[in-house]
């Protein structure tokens, strides 16, 4: 299967017999390093609050009174 880069778009090919590489779903080191830079600039940014269900966490625990 080949899957477009994140960063540049180049194909990054994957096949089930070989292990990925540790910058999967990048093409290279750098180019997850550039994704990862524009995080830390704020070019990219969660659309929302993170609520506690997006975590998996029930809501209300820890306020029972059992």
């Amino acid at each position: 299967m080949r899957i477009p880069c994140r960063a540049c778009g180049k194909r990054v090919e994957t096949r089930e017999d070989v292990p990925l590489p540790p910058y999967f779903p990048f093409c290279s080191e750098r180019c997850r390093l550039v994704d990862l830079g524009k995080w830390f600039n704020e070019e990219f940014r969660v659309g929302r609050a993170v609520e506690p269900k997006d975590l998996g966490a029930d809501p209300d625990e820890g306020l029972r009174s059992d």
